[in-house]
C-alpha cells in the first residue's frame, strides 16, 4: 500500500523510536550522507530476529522449511557482512543463536494464525492525507484473518503492559490498519517468540493523545536540524549505542569502561 507523497519527509517507526532515544543517534544513522556515516556496527543478536521473520514468511507463503530458511538467510547474511569488513557484535554467541533460532521454529505453533497478508509494506501520509506532514513506511509482519495486526518479536524477555500500550511501533500499525481498510484491527498483538506467548496492546486506549504525542516528536524530528541534541549518557550510550565514542569522545567513554 503506497499514497506516498512526493516531497514530504518519510519516517518510520523505528526512525522515531531512535530520535526517541537520542537526536543525535538519529542524525548517525540517518541524517548523514550514506559516504561519510560511521559504522553502525551489526550485532548477531538481531540478525537472529530477521532470519526468524524470513523464515515465518517462507513457510507460510510457501511452505518452505522454516528452519532452511532461517539458516539460509543467517549464513548469506554474515558472508555478506564479513565482504563488507563490518564490525559485528556477540559472534561469540553465533552457535547459540543458531540452535535458539531453530528451536524458536520447532516449535512453533503455525495453526494459530491463519494470515490474509504477510510482510505488508505501507508507505502512507501522516497523520491523514488531509493534512500530512510526513510519509510513515512500516511492515507489517502478519494479519490474520480476524482482523488482527500480529508483530513476532525474538527478545529475551516480554515486555510490561504500559510498554506495549505506548509503543510507537504498535500505534502507528493500529493507524496504519485503519487507513489502509477503514475500520480498526481487532487487536495488536506482541507475539513473543521465545515462550509463543500472545501480548495484546491496549492502542485504542487513550488514543488521541498518543497521537497527538506523535505529532509533536515527529514535528519535532523535522526540526531538530541540522544539529540535533545528544542525550546525557546513561547505561545505553555506555553500553548500547554504536556511536557513544563519537559522540562523547574516546576519552570520557574510556574513563568508566
Amino acid at each position: 500500500m503506497n499514497k506516498q507523497i512526493d516531497g514530504l519527509m518519510t519516517v518510520s517507526a523505528s526512525k522515531i523510536g531512535v530520535f526517541r532515544e537520542c537526536g543525535r543517534m538519529y542524525k548517525y544513522k540517518y541524517v548523514i550522507p550514506h559516504s561519510d556515516r560511521p559504522e553502525d556496527k551489526k550485532n548477531i543478536a538481531s540478525l537472529m530476529g530477521t532470519a526468524l521473520h524470513a523464515a515465518i514468511e517462507k513457510k507460510y507463503k510457501e511452505d518452505k522449511s522454516p528452519t532452511g530458511t532461517f539458516q539460509h538467510v543467517m549464513d548469506t547474511t554474515l558472508d555478506e557482512w564479513e565482504k563488507q569488513g563490518l564490525t559485528i557484535n556477540g559472534m561469540e554467541y553465533l552457535s547459540r543463536n543458531k540452535k535458539l533460532g531453530k528451536d524458536i521454529l520447532l516449535a512453533f505453533p503455525w495453526e494459530q494464525f491463519n494470515p490474509t497478508e504477510l510482510e505488508l509494506a505501507f508507505t502512507l501520509p501522516f497523520p491523514d492525507a488531509n493534512n500530512p506532514i510526513v510519509n510513515m513506511t512500516g511492515f507489517i509482519d502478519l494479519l490474520d484473518m480476524d482482523g488482527s495486526v500480529v508483530d513476532h518479536k525474538s527478545t529475551a524477555t516480554a515486555p510490561n503492559q504500559d510498554e506495549l500500550d505506548n509503543n510507537p511501533q504498535f500505534f502507528i500499525y493500529y493507524w496504519a490498519y485503519q487507513q489502509i481498510y477503514g475500520v480498526k484491527p481487532w487487536k495488536v498483538i506482541w507475539n513473543h517468540l521465545r515462550t509463543n506467548k500472545l501480548y495484546e496492546a491496549q492502542i485504542a486506549q487513550d488514543y488521541n493523545f498518543k497521537l497527538a504525542q506523535m505529532i509533536e516528536d515527529i514535528n519535532d524530528l523535522i526540526n531538530s536540524g541540522p544539529h540535533y541534541a545528544r542525550k546525557k549518557m546513561d547505561s545505553f550510550c555506555r553500553g548500547t549505542c554504536s556511536f557513544r565514542k563519537l559522540c562523547y569522545g574516546e576519552k570520557a567513554i574510556e574513563a568508566i569502561e
